[in-house]
């Protein structure tokens, strides 16, 4: 059995969004309802929701798995 990250689990939905407003959409959606600590939680939908293009968010998805997996220096 194969553990997912809680964050990993939807990169690929982010990254292959056509569009920033479909990309945040997913991130925050999924963040939203998701069981990440609530502190964790608050910070990522502050941050997501600032994001206007979609390098923006597929950066911040991708730094927001580093970070919260455990994965950065």
């Amino acid at each position: 059995m194969k553990i997912e990250s809680t964050l990993s689990s939807i990169a690929r939905e982010v990254f292959a969004a056509s569009n920033a407003v479909d990309a945040k959409r997913i991130f925050i959606d999924y963040v939203s309802s998701s069981h990440i600590k609530e502190s964790d939680k608050n910070k990522m939908l502050t941050e997501a929701s600032k994001m206007t293009s979609l390098l923006q968010i597929h950066r911040y998805t991708a730094n927001a798995i580093l970070k919260y997996e455990g994965l950065g220096l």
